[in-house]
């Protein structure tokens, strides 16, 4: 490679498609945007699908490499296929084959290095037959331990302990199975495959009507990362050992070819997968279908890294909602208050809503501290964090002690110009 291939890998979602649309332009290709049309980035910019294609529309035979199907994993893809085109691919493609490129399948959970959309869908969980979706028994009965609501240390012991029961009972296999497989009834949990069609699964079949439905001969990979060894990647397959799609790819891939469905892979079965709608949609193509997955971190880690993310914007953000519109409301907005958490760990759990909002309800919901220092005239932040270590939601607050009405000093024997004790 002419570059270190650490430097294809962008610091986020925004770096990422600047590259990839860099990339482009230097190949000579253009790109198609698609705008999300309601989802915002953590920037509060808009969000876009992007793609780029080499080769004649007519082609044959066609590679589709994907990224961004999980948001956060969008890093590693991204980081792919911008190295990709600054390394020549577009110019390798032979006659009568096609090239496509989909970048960040899903940007929201891009942007907000969240594996879900806007909507708590896990793309990858979202082909299905929403009229009748498949069921999830296992997970419905482990679903409040799976996303627990507290997440305090021993709330957790507590859900931990009911996750081991089950997994001793009918082995670690089938916890996995159980958590991971997608479900449909629960828009709060984990690995929802949602109740409709998103936004990212309506925009693939677009792609594939536009680019796609021509070819003859499709190989696709879909870029992911989690499971697995640190740096270890494996082709996951859905295809069974001895099938036509299984052969063909063991013979591109070899060793690193892993049956989900035949128990060799790191991943479970799982329903309403990209590979599974591709073989529906694609019957009468020759499709060899990949998922790429590359190690992170250990599976527990990376398990109890999605719950605390479900828990901070499922949880949290419902609870503390109308409680952080009447702060932000009741401090009026002035500017010298206006200080922004740290960048990465702001949290808009109270946002924009045309909706009128109950004050009373929400000066109920505020913990007694925090409505006493309202009462003061204390000053709050446009922000909040939530800290998952402890279970809290931390607010910037400011009390000018100037500004204090003389009938509280005197309730607290306090003189204006004292010092406050720490």
């Amino acid at each position: 490679m002419r570059t270190a291939p650490e430097a294809h890998f962008p610091s986020d979602y925004r770096s990422g498609r600047a590259a990839f649309l860099a990339a482009c332009k230097a190949a000579g290709l253009s790109a198609i945007t698609r705008v999300h049309p309601k989802a915002e980035g953590r920037d509060g910019k808009p969000l876009f699908l992007d793609t780029t294609s080499v080769g004649a529309r007519e082609a044959n035979s066609a590679l589709l490499l994907i990224s961004g199907t999980h948001g956060v994993e969008g890093y590693f893809g991204s980081g792919v296929q911008s190295g990709l085109l600054q390394e020549g691919i577009a110019a390798a493609v032979p006659k009568g084959a096609k090239l496509v490129l989909l970048h960040a399948l899903n940007p929201y959970g891009f942007s907000w290095d969240r594996r879900v959309d806007e909507d708590n869908i896990d793309i990858n969980r979202n082909f299905v037959d929403h009229s009748n979706p498949p069921t999830n028994e296992a997970y419905a009965a482990l679903s409040e331990w799976i996303a627990p609501k507290d997440i305090s240390p021993e709330a957790m012991k507590a859900a931990n302990a009911k996750l081991r029961a089950y997994a001793e009972a009918h082995g670690a296999f089938a916890l996995q199975e159980a958590i991971s497989k997608g479900q449909h009834a629960f828009p709060d949990g984990l690995y929802f495959g949602g109740q409709r069609d998103s936004w990212s699964s309506e925009m693939l079949r677009d792609i594939l009507r536009e680019e796609l439905a021509a070819v003859k001969k499709l190989i696709v990979i879909d870029f992911h990362t989690g499971l697995g060894a640190h740096g270890e990647g494996e082709m996951i397959s859905e295809d069974l050992p001895g099938s036509a799609p299984y052969l063909r790819a063991k013979k591109m891939w070899r060793a690193r070819v892993k049956s989900n469905e035949a128990g060799e892979s790191v991943s479970a079965p799982l329903t309403g997968t990209i590979d599974k709608a591709f073989a529906a949609w694609m019957k009468g193509c020759e499709l060899t279908f990949a998922a790429l997955e590359m190690g992170t971190l250990p599976t527990r880690e990376v398990f109890s890294a999605l719950r605390h993310d479900n828990w901070l914007h499922r949880i949290a953000g419902a609870a503390h909602a109308a409680a952080l519109r009447f702060l932000r409301a009741a401090s009026g907005g002035d500017p010298l208050w206006d200080v922004d958490a740290v960048e990465g760990r702001a949290a808009d759990l109270g946002p924009a809503s045309d909706a009128p909002l109950d004050a009373r309800a929400a000066l109920r919901a505020l913990p007694p501290l925090i409505k006493g220092y309202w009462r003061l005239g204390a000053k709050f932040g446009p922000q909040a964090v939530v800290d998952a270590d402890f279970g809290a939601t931390d607010v910037f607050t400011v009390m000018p002690v100037a500004e204090i009405e003389p009938r509280y000093l005197e309730y607290f024997a306090c003189d204006r110009a004292a010092p406050l004790a720490a």
